[in-house]
């Protein structure tokens, strides 16, 4: 019952989901659709409501996209995640119509538990593992965010897909790959889900492999770039363990993988403490500007009332002084008055 896309933020997710969509699955509402930009002009094939929710979700236990949260093991059984499994399901059931639908926002990759027992643990995912510094010199360009942060973030989502597909069918590809043998790569993916029953029988492989555009793969590290941070052992060697398991997993089996470098959780860690502490200065800069236009409001008014007093009182004693005599006005004015 559907495909999951799992991969990183700037992996080729929105690549790999416009083949999906073109062998025929639905891709959600198109008034919930993410608009497409600069960042992704083909645009990211993900439903607003869900992507939403899924942010709710990291904030809710200390953390954000870019600073993944530590969740702890079972965290999707808790009685606080059942409020948001039933708004997923709710938002699945309005954002896709039919069997055949494609799923994609790379935080899936961080939240596969509760998406799985979202969708009962059926249907299947297509993973797609981008070299992990052309994932991190394109998140330095779009979000200013350090280079070596990236390549932690590459390896964070990496980690957490794997934990979260085990047994789950799953087919993975590399996005160099996609771009570079488009037929051969959309061809395997397109016999995987075929043997899983999750491409329509008229799927047309010609029109999805149409919407691989090898031009639009760009944000890639220059060769020649002198102050680009060379990527650590540690990653090389997960991402060469990631492509060695590209093809069809009717049933994941993580395995043993590659150790975390020791730089990579407390880059992250103090990451998020550096983002938490930012935004509780926000909402406190925020309840302050609210306050400050409520008592600027209050003194308007005041003002306001004030300026209508003293037109009222203007207007009453030109009245007073348009009844008297004109000597007399002229003694209660005083000595040289006019």
């Amino acid at each position: 019952m559907g495909v999951l896309v799992i991969g990183m933020h700037r992996s080729g997710t929105s690549a790999l989901s416009g083949v999906l969509e073109g062998l025929g699955l639905n891709a959600g509402a198109p008034e919930a659709m993410m608009s497409s930009d600069t960042g992704n002009p083909e645009g990211y094939y993900e439903q607003r409501p869900i992507v939403d929710l899924n942010e709710e979700i990291l904030e809710a236990h200390g953390g954000r996209w870019d600073s993944p949260p530590l969740l702890a093991a079972g965290w999707a059984n808790e009685l606080d995640a059942d409020q948001y499994i039933a708004r997923a399901e709710g938002l699945l059931a309005r954002s896709f119509s039919g069997r055949h639908f494609v799923l994609k926002d790379p935080r899936v990759s961080l939240l596969l538990p509760m998406w799985r027992k979202v969708l009962l643990d059926r249907g299947c995912a297509v993973v797609i593992v981008r070299d992990p510094s052309e994932v991190a010199w394109s998140l330095a360009l779009r979000d200013s965010i350090p280079s070596l942060t990236g390549l932690a973030l590459w390896s964070a989502y990496n980690r957490a897909a794997l934990a979260g597909l085990s047994g789950m069918a799953v087919h993975m590809c590399d996005y160099t790959d996609l771009v570079q043998r488009p037929r051969e790569v959309v061809s395997e993916i397109v016999a995987s889900l075929q043997a899983w029953g999750e491409v329509p029988p008229e799927a047309d492989l010609d029109r999805a492999i149409a919407r691989v555009k090898p031009d639009l793969r760009r944000d890639t590290r220059p060769s020649d770039d002198l102050e680009a941070v060379a990527t650590p052992d540690e990653i090389t060697r997960f991402a060469q363990y990631l492509l060695e398991r590209t093809g069809r997993h009717d049933a994941f089996d993580e395995g043993p993988s590659p150790a975390q470098g020791w730089w990579e959780a407390p880059l992250l860690n103090e990451r998020r403490l550096i983002l938490q502490r930012s935004a509780v200065r926000v909402h406190e800069l925020e309840a302050l500007s609210e306050a400050l236009a409520r008592d600027n409001e209050a003194l308007r008014a005041q003002s306001d009332e004030l300026r209508g007093e003293l037109e009222l009182t203007g207007a009453a004693l030109a009245r007073v002084r348009a009844m008297l005599p004109v000597r007399l006005l002229s003694a209660l004015r005083g000595p040289g008055a006019d």
